[in-house]
């Protein structure tokens, strides 16, 4: 068992980063992300989304403001290949610069180790960084650090990116892979619910789907965090069933880890959800889902129940 006051240093292989920088990175990317990048203080990160025109999640990532017109993008490594030229097409004649990054990625979790406390005095807050040259430590939350660590600081770190998606699915934080690319508008992963899409900054790709559904419409899907106790694989992508409708899927899964128990992350039908249905993973005789509680409340279940129309009939 780990000792949770002891801090715990993990590579993150799964994540990776790109850098946005020039005279226009500023305006160019708040003309591309679901999020005020704008109003974002300078060594501050948010969460934020990058849509097809048909409002579609095509990544989800952290954003990080690093100095004035010059940020890194932190997001699953696998929604590069599309991600990094559908961005670069957009540049035209603006002064940016995208580029990968080549920095180790580590996480820390319980607590932060000393000399890394003294290197970034003040520790940063939660959604704060602290950065010296192209090392940044960013807050998480109170028990959870993001680290670009470009000087090879923690190369010991142990391969366990499970234990950080883990603490991502506890705190109803989705991913967007490679596999649920372009299958979900921003509200259907609760992107609104935790503070990823501003509702009154300017256009965006997609913008006026996810407007449209916020406005109009009720959110007949949400994500949800969930158990199963049964072995057997699971991914990302994967459909989830109800026995009161046989002959389509009911939900999605959206993230999921099973080392100490499958904890998971999955888009289903507040319908269901609110009715109490049985969700069933894979098949209608597959794994039992137990709903568990996010820390944040989802605010359409009521309406799921409703027959009411939808702005986005897909959503």
């Amino acid at each position: 068992m780990s000792d949770e006051s002891s801090p715990r240093i993990i590579n993150l292989d799964h994540l990776a980063y790109l850098v946005v920088s020039g005279n226009d990175a500023t305006k160019f990317l708040h003309a591309q992300f679901t999020n005020d990048l704008e109003s974002l203080p300078v060594l501050h990160w948010q969460y934020t989304g990058y849509c097809t025109p048909k409002g579609r999640l095509l990544a989800f990532m952290i954003a990080l403001k690093r100095g004035e017109n010059d940020y890194l993008l932190i997001m699953d490594n696998s929604v590069m290949e599309k991600f990094q030229p559908r961005l670069s097409m957009f540049v035209m004649r603006d002064d940016v610069s995208i580029v990968r990054g080549d920095a180790g990625l580590r996480g820390v979790l319980h607590a932060l180790p000393d000399e890394w406390k003294d290197a970034h005095s003040p520790v940063p807050e939660p959604g704060e960084a602290s950065c010296h040259g192209n090392d940044c430590l960013l807050a998480i939350d109170a028990q959870r650090w993001l680290v670009i660590d470009e000087t090879g600081s923690s190369k010991d770190a142990a391969s366990d990116s499970d234990s950080w998606i883990r603490q991502d699915i506890l705190a109803g934080i989705p991913t967007v892979t490679s596999a649920t690319q372009e299958a979900f508008v921003p509200q259907m992963v609760n992107l609104d619910l935790i503070g990823a899409v501003n509702f009154k900054k300017g256009c965006y790709p997609g913008q006026e789907v996810v407007a449209r559904v916020h406005y109009l419409g009720k959110i007949k899907q949400r994500m949800f965090y969930a158990t199963i106790e049964e072995g057997g694989d699971v991914s990302a992508g994967d459909p989830v069933y109800s026995a009161a409708q046989p002959d389509k899927a009911a939900g999605t899964i959206v993230s999921v880890v099973a080392d100490g128990g499958t904890a998971l992350l999955a888009v289903l039908q507040t319908k269901a959800v609110a009715s109490g249905e049985s969700l069933r993973l894979g098949s209608q005789e597959g794994p039992l889902l137990t709903l568990q509680k996010l820390p944040y409340p989802i605010p359409d279940l009521a309406a799921g129940t409703e027959d009411t129309d939808e702005a986005d009939p897909q959503a």
